[in-house]
Parts: C-alpha cells; sequence; structure tokens
C-alpha cells in the first residue's frame, strides 16, 4: 500500500469528508476521491459509507485507519531518528502553545530545552482555537491547549483541571471579600471572560453556569489572553473575571482582589492535543512520566 494513499486516507476519516479533508491537504477534491478510490481497488473493500453530507468508516475502513495510523506514526519516528542521527542528535519540534495555559505549560517547555539545548524549538503562542486549526493543517506536531470541547479527530493527553479564581478590581470591591466567594455573586459585577477565536469553550461553560442558578451576568468584553485581562483590571478597568489559577500570580495584583470562588466549577483542562496519525514526542512524554505538572506554590 503506498503510504501517501493511506495519509490521504486518515485525513479522510479524521475530517469526515473528502471536501473538507482536501482543504486540509491543500489539494483539489477530485484527486483526493480518486487516491481513495483507488485504495478500495486496491484492497477490494469498501472503506466508507455515505451519510448526508458525511463520510463513515466501513468495519474494514475502521480497522485500516487503527493500522494506518500506527505504520504513519513508524515511519514518522523512523525518519525523525534518521535524520537525528545525520544532524547529530539535533531535531526540530514544532509545538503550539495557548495564551490560556503559559505559565502552565512554561515548567514543561524550560525543561524541554534543558534537557535538548541543541534541538530547533518552534513555538506557536496563539489562541487554542487557532492552533487546532493548525493541527489540522500540520503545521505544527503537539499542541499545549484547553482539552479539546468536541474531541473528535484529536488524540490528547489531559491534565488535572486548574483551579478556578475570580479577579475582581478593587474599584469594584473595595474591602478584601471572604473566600471563597459565591460564584453566582460575580454575576453582579461587570465580567471581562475569556473567549476562544471561534467555536464553543470555557465562556460557554461559565455563562451555563450563572444562568442555571438564574443569574444573569454583564459581560462587558471578550478577550482571548488572560494576561491581557490581568494587566486591564490592574491598569484600572472597574470589573471581574474567572481564570485559571496558573495564570494568576496575587503578588503582581496590587488593585485587584484574588479569591476562590464556591461553588468552583472544573473548566479549564490542559492538555496535549494531536492528530492520531502524529506520534507523540518522546521527549516531552518522558518529562510527563517523570511527574509533570511539577507542585508549585498556590495563589
Amino acid at each position: 500500500m503506498d503510504l501517501k494513499r493511506l495519509r490521504y486516507f486518515c485525513r479522510v476519516v479524521e475530517q469526515g469528508s473528502v471536501s473538507q479533508a482536501a482543504k486540509v491537504l491543500n489539494m483539489a477534491q477530485p484527486p483526493l476521491s480518486k487516491r481513495i478510490q483507488e485504495l478500495e481497488e486496491e484492497l477490494q473493500v469498501s472503506l466508507f459509507l455515505r451519510q448526508g453530507n458525511r463520510i463513515e468508516p466501513t468495519e474494514a475502513g475502521y480497522f485500516l485507519y487503527r493500522k494506518a495510523c500506527e505504520i504513519l506514526r513508524q515511519v514518522e519516528d523512523t525518519a525523525r531518528e534518521t535524520v537525528a542521527i545525520a544532524n547529530k542528535e539535533k531535531f526540530q519540534l514544532r509545538l503550539g502553545l495557548t495564551h490560556l495555559f503559559q505559565s502552565y505549560f512554561k515548567p514543561l517547555l524550560l525543561e524541554l530545552y534543558k534537557r535538548h539545548p541543541d534541538a530547533e524549538i518552534n513555538i506557536s503562542v496563539t489562541d487554542s482555537s487557532h492552533l487546532e486549526t493548525m493541527l489540522n493543517e500540520g503545521t505544527i506536531d503537539l499542541a499545549m491547549i484547553q482539552r479539546p470541547y468536541r474531541s473528535e479527530g484529536f488524540d490528547y493527553v489531559s491534565f488535572d483541571p486548574v483551579r478556578l479564581v475570580a479577579v475582581i478590581s478593587k474599584q469594584c470591591l473595595a474591602q478584601a471579600p471572604v473566600s471563597p466567594f459565591d460564584y453566582q455573586a460575580l454575576a453582579a459585577f461587570p465580567l471581562v471572560l475569556l473567549h476562544r477565536a471561534k467555536d464553543a469553550g470555557t465562556y460557554e461553560m461559565l455563562i451555563d453556569l450563572f444562568r442555571k442558578a438564574g443569574g444573569n451576568p454583564k459581560v462587558i468584553m471578550h478577550i482571548t489572553q488572560p494576561g491581557v485581562i490581568l494587566e486591564w483590571l490592574e491598569s484600572g478597568l472597574a470589573a471581574a473575571t474567572l481564570l485559571p489559577s496558573s495564570e494568576v500570580d496575587a503578588r503582581k495584583l496590587s488593585h485587584c482582589h484574588v479569591v476562590d470562588v464556591f461553588p468552583s466549577p472544573q473548566v479549564f483542562y490542559p492538555a496535549l492535543v494531536k492528530m492520531p496519525s502524529t506520534p507523540y514526542l518522546p521527549e516531552i512524554m518522558e518529562i510527563i512520566a517523570q511527574g509533570y505538572p511539577i507542585p508549585r506554590n498556590s495563589v
């Protein structure tokens, strides 16, 4: 079997349609359909069933997909290790890092560099939704992001949830509140909340929790970066926010209160995310296996 056809086949399975897979592969739809047809003719089996605008793998198709992912991973590992040997162990890592967990994953990336100082480490820092697109397009190999809201098409290793904290401007609340602070009481303040560039995520979860308890939160801004929200609150924006505790250092916030909330919803799940046909990077998995996340002081 041709490896290129197997890669094309895996992309079609992961995307759920030939047209979407063609966009991800940056090729026209007819030749992609032709490659899938050639693979079916070679094996003399039907690999897909059509259901409306989507296609689903047959039982044989699912079997081939699992095996193809294993084969492609082995090929990628072999090629990568061969290049590393040829380049005297110098290798390239293409990583994505979400704004949401920059502080959370910083020790992992620093330890990675410490262990492999000769590696070429390329890190794209952007919104989680954009990094998911980059994974689909093959421009990064691994993303350090919020666990996908919809996991179809991705493999991931999820870490324990990061504790949620409220950051409240002292212009909204002069006296330090009792911790934990009533989650629903936050609806009385103007809110600046994290929001993905596209698709659903933590924002929808936080709003849903307010509304289930009868609250009607007043959200005045949507921002994709925790650091920007904290900077604006500290600079005088009279509002409150809800953020992962890993990204908040109360010692650096003289004009804000930082408190736990009750009930404390678990919505922030850092994860390592990749495409099924891409291998997990052993250099990173080795660090995780030895005890990551590294214990840190609480906020």
